[in-house]
């Protein structure tokens, strides 16, 4: 049921690309509680070293009205003085309640840390300040084996739920980027017809790149691949990814002798527009593979094992994911310290080429 007055609604997201992207569902459904008229202000962090903001994303929409953004640091003071000044700011803004979408991961102390600051800025109606247990994060079965759990999407939504806000049981994650505000599409799609030898074929994009050195492929066998992939000469191939992937996208193009690299020659939600245009998209566990899905494009996911099945699966229940079982399954590392980083290495190119073959067609 919607508010009619105007309230004034904080809430505090962490992560990058992926994490806002899954995170729309539950933004949705603030909105809908407190209706058009509230103010919704996202709060969120801002890495020296990462390019993107949750505003890259959201501000083709009305899912979120303002952004607040702080500085994260490595050094002690100056985590202190940006602390100092985000609790001016809050302060001032005298908000109404503030609401957690943090990741499910989120330690007790860190949940009980975030509360006690929001409180010392004066908003003391806050939802979803709530510790999932491990057991329901990380359940194992008899074996040691990592079970299945929900997606990140849901336990963003569980925690609105657990504090009033009601959530549809029939909510569609299939599309949650339906349309994009022409401005955004204007440039790229004008840039890549330019480019586009085999206008008549099917578009792929392929997403080498990834943040986390644990969900990587090794680059070579994407451009077997993709070489497979355009001798049935069915389909034309186009690299997306950030500036990160620019160079890489660019080495695949010319083993390739052809293909387009759009990695890094756009916004976020340029880049949207580009995925809109292609039937699928392969890719590891990464935002652009999450962007991907989130504007309704089949995704084909080259996984590893770090996390249960399920959690950062691209949203929508028309993907494919493939993994290998390993004996470290679950391990949750950042950067893999097996030899020869089995989880990933173990997937062949055979076993890629005969998946998509049979979900080609």
């Amino acid at each position: 049921m919607s508010h009619s007055c105007k309230s004034r609604v904080l809430i505090y997201q962490l992560g990058t690309i992926g994490d806002t992207v899954i995170t729309i569902p539950a933004l949705r459904a603030i909105r809908n509680h407190y209706g058009a008229m509230a103010e919704l202000y996202l709060l969120h962090e801002k890495h020296k070293d990462i390019s993107y903001s949750p505003e890259d994303i959201l501000s083709g929409g009305r899912d979120v009205d303002y952004f607040i953004s702080y500085n994260y640091k490595t050094s002690y003071l100056a985590n202190l003085l940006n602390g100092f000044r985000l609790w001016i700011n809050i302060l001032m803004l005298r908000f109404d309640v503030v609401i957690y979408l943090a990741p499910s991961e989120r330690p007790s102390s860190s949940v009980k840390r975030d509360a006690f600051f929001f409180k010392l800025c004066g908003v003391f109606r806050q939802v979803g300040f709530k510790a999932f247990s491990r057991q329901t994060l990380f359940p194992y079965d008899e074996f040691g084996h990592p079970l299945s759990v929900p997606h990140e999407a849901i336990f963003r939504l569980e925690r609105l739920k657990s504090d009033g806000i009601v959530i549809s049981d029939k909510y569609d994650f299939s599309k949650i980027l339906p349309a994009l505000p022409s401005r955004f599409c204007t440039k790229p799609i004008e840039w890549i017809t330019l480019r586009r030898k085999h206008p008549e074929r099917q578009l792929i994009a392929l997403c080498p790149g990834t943040k986390q050195p644990a969900n990587s492929w090794p680059i070579d066998r994407f451009i077997e691949l993709g070489s497979r992939i355009i001798g049935l000469n069915k389909y034309e191939i186009v690299i997306v990814g950030g500036p990160a992937e620019k160079n890489v996208g660019e080495s695949i193009v010319q083993s390739w002798g052809g293909g387009i690299n759009a990695a890094g020659e756009f916004s976020i939600l340029e880049s949207a527009c580009i995925l809109k245009l292609c039937t699928m998209l392969i890719g590891l566990d990464t935002g652009t593979t999450h962007l991907a899905a989130a504007v309704g494009v089949k995704c084909f996911g080259i996984y590893g094992c770090r996390e249960h099945p399920g959690r950062w699966e691209p949203l929508g229940n028309r993907h494919v994911v493939i993994r290998s079982s390993v004996k470290c399954a679950g391990c949750r590392l950042r950067d893999c310290n097996m030899p020869k980083h089995p989880c990933m290495n173990n997937i062949t190119v055979d076993e890629v080429w005969k998946l998509f073959c049979s979900e080609a067609k």
